[in-house]
């Protein structure tokens, strides 16, 4: 990655002109994507993370923000810019418990200005009480607008955050339910795998999603799945990394994002190339660059049809909000 720096002195300031084009044309995810490169190049800055928690919550994706802008408070950025942000994340997100042990941490490090001392302390006062009788009511969790699919997504995002603090075991029956709706936002679905998944719970699910369906256990399968994002990856990184590595990490951030709406299934047709080609003509229209059908055939041996109908399904996710989350 150093080696092709050197060829690229200029773009720190190239992607930070395409971040705030974005941010000024509304398109979040674009943006959200521009700052996570200019992390993973280290040229990140507490401003330039700040937009990025904008962006997540511009997207509706609180949890993603609130990761983010801890991170921007207490880590070594310590942004007092960012603080009140922060708390208005972990109070919309109902975290009572997080929001007591950050303002009293705040407190003592002296870093809440006095005119904004009693908005904290009734925020603290008010946590204190709501807190327990949260806790009372976590195992009541009632996961049915999530099979119907009909309330916002900023609902049922913050279902999913409820669901993340209570045992899975108690409510089996219900996350059954969800996973096997066609109804269902795949998103949603996603989300609550990974949930399984982290609680490593060994039951035996029946997904339904994107017109597939298969037998789950959260704790053996996955492995089609990695392999196939693993493949393209590494192919959309032998086309575009030395080339132009801007490009090659937006395509692979929105190509795992992809597969996450997919988890655990594998997109039809199951050709990396297909989907490698797909991803690099996507990426490179947001750098305005054209690829035409003999670019794509020479790089990726593959059918400009084909590439195209992959494209227009990443487009018809795009104008749904499985990419921003955007409320509806």
């Amino acid at each position: 990655m150093e080696d092709n720096i050197v060829f690229f002195p200029k773009l720190k300031d190239r992607i930070i002109s395409l971040g705030k084009k974005a941010l000024e044309e509304k398109n979040y995810s674009k943006a959200l994507m521009l700052c996570d490169q200019l992390k993973e190049m280290d040229e990140h800055n507490s401003q330039t993370e700040l937009a990025a928690v904008a962006c997540l919550l511009e997207g509706n994706k609180p949890l993603e923000a609130k990761i983010r802008c801890e991170d921007l408070v207490f880590g070594p950025f310590e942004s007092d810019e960012a603080i009140e942000v922060f708390i208005s994340i972990l109070f919309q997100l109902k975290e009572y418990e997080v929001l007591q042990k950050s303002i009293k941490k705040l407190l003592q490090q002296k870093r809440i200005d006095e005119t904004q001392m009693d908005k904290y302390q009734a925020m603290l006062s008010l946590s204190n009480k709501v807190a327990p009788e949260r806790n009372e009511h976590l195992e009541m969790l009632n996961l049915h607008n999530l099979v119907e699919n009909n309330v916002t997504i900023h609902k049922q995002l913050e279902i999913i955050n409820e669901l993340r603090v209570i045992d899975c075991k108690l409510i089996l029956k219900q996350i059954e339910e969800v996973v096997k709706s066609s109804r269902a936002n795949p998103l949603i679905q996603s989300f609550i795998l990974f949930i399984l998944q982290e609680q490593s719970i060994g039951h035996e699910f029946e997904i339904k999603k994107m017109n597939q369906e298969m037998t789950w256990n959260a704790i053996s399968d996955s492995n089609e799945h990695d392999q196939f994002i693993a493949k393209v990856v590494q192919k959309l990184s032998l086309v575009l990394e030395s080339e132009d590595p801007s490009a090659f990490e937006l395509a692979k951030t929105h190509f795992q994002h992809f597969m996450t709406i997919y988890f655990p299934f594998i997109p039809e047709p199951s050709n990396v190339d297909v989907w490698t080609a797909c991803f690099y003509s996507i990426v490179q229209e947001y750098f305005d660059r054209k690829v035409d059908e003999d670019d794509l055939f020479e790089l990726f041996q593959v059918e400009y049809d084909e590439v195209q109908r992959a494209a227009t399904l990443v487009r018809q996710f795009e104008k749904e909000g499985y990419f921003d989350l955007s409320s509806s």
